[in-house]
């Protein structure tokens, strides 16, 4: 799995998730400057799986801190939205209804 197979699988929480945290920790990309794009989609498929239970709170937080702190992963159409996943302490804890209106704002634009 390459660098952008690997960012792919994580930013879509995908089933090999887990394989591809172990090929960015492993793995020696030449070039780091092609960047991926997370999309209202994106985080829309991953508010949704919180919302049915596929994933936990602490699954989420993680998830917006990963996509937030890489330099190769561009989530500037949702950078709100990341900052508040990632920062629950100062936004407020994340909870099931907190994301029920993010995915209705994001479906509304």
């Amino acid at each position: 799995m390459n660098r952008v197979e690997s960012l792919t699988e994580i930013i879509s929480f995908g089933a090999r998730r887990e394989q591809a945290y172990s090929c960015l920790v492993g793995g020696s990309f030449e070039s780091v400057c092609e960047q991926i794009v997370v999309t209202k989609q994106h985080l829309t498929e991953v508010l949704n799986r919180y919302i049915i239970g596929d994933i936990c709170t602490d699954d989420l937080e993680e998830w917006a801190m990963f996509v937030e702190c890489r330099d190769d992963i561009d989530h500037s159409a949702i950078e709100d939205y990341i900052y508040a996943l990632s920062n629950p302490t100062l936004m407020g804890d994340i909870d099931k209804d907190k994301v029920v209106q993010m995915v209705q704002l994001l479906t509304d634009i």
